[in-house]
């Protein structure tokens, strides 16, 4: 056998064909093949993620449940407008039960939020100090809303154990006129 340029050709032709099919075809399916993985991955990652957040739906359904209770017993607790001078009677009664001489009782203009008001009222109590702490966890007990902030307590220095308390008291309030407590 005479190995001339033609069975070069041949040989180099069988060569290439398979060289050919591997960059062709092997190698773009393999490719693909990895890059199909790794889309799967994600999936799986996203689906297993979906399945932690359904669970923690059913747990979220409970959740909500519970801070809607929470809601509505805090609305509860909120007098009609019209009730105000209800809950300011209470707060004037306790004052008086401790021998508090109420010196100021002022009201101040109300602050609107959302769904609720907030009713200022600037007071200044004379007594003793043992009396105005008793006072002070009367009026915690309310069964309404009320909030005592900007506090400031003066010593009487010519009666021992008496004092002077300015402080301003917050009284809640549904704003909405239908509202029945």
């Amino acid at each position: 056998m005479k190995f001339g340029f033609k069975e070069l050709l041949l040989i180099v032709l069988l060569m290439a064909i398979p060289v050919g099919g591997y960059y062709w075809v092997f190698k773009p399916a393999q490719e693909n093949m990895v890059r199909q993985k790794k889309e799967l991955e994600q999936k799986t990652n996203k689906l297993s993620g979906l399945h932690k957040a359904l669970d923690g739906i059913k747990d979220l359904d409970a959740e909500v449940g519970k801070l809607s209770k929470a809601v509505s017993f805090f609305e509860g607790k909120l007098p009609a407008r019209h009730e105000i001078h209800k809950v300011l009677e209470q707060v004037t009664k306790i004052a008086d039960h401790h021998r508090l001489e109420t010196r100021l009782f002022k009201t101040l203009k109300p602050k609107p939020f959302a769904e609720y008001s907030e009713q200022p009222i600037q007071m200044e109590v004379y007594g003793d100090f043992d009396s105005y702490y008793q006072f002070l966890l009367d009026v915690e007990k309310l069964p309404r809303i009320t909030k005592i902030k900007d506090m400031k307590l003066e010593k009487d220095v010519k009666k021992e154990g008496a004092m002077n308390a300015g402080f301003t008291l917050s009284i809640f309030f549904d704003h909405k006129n239908s509202k029945k407590t």
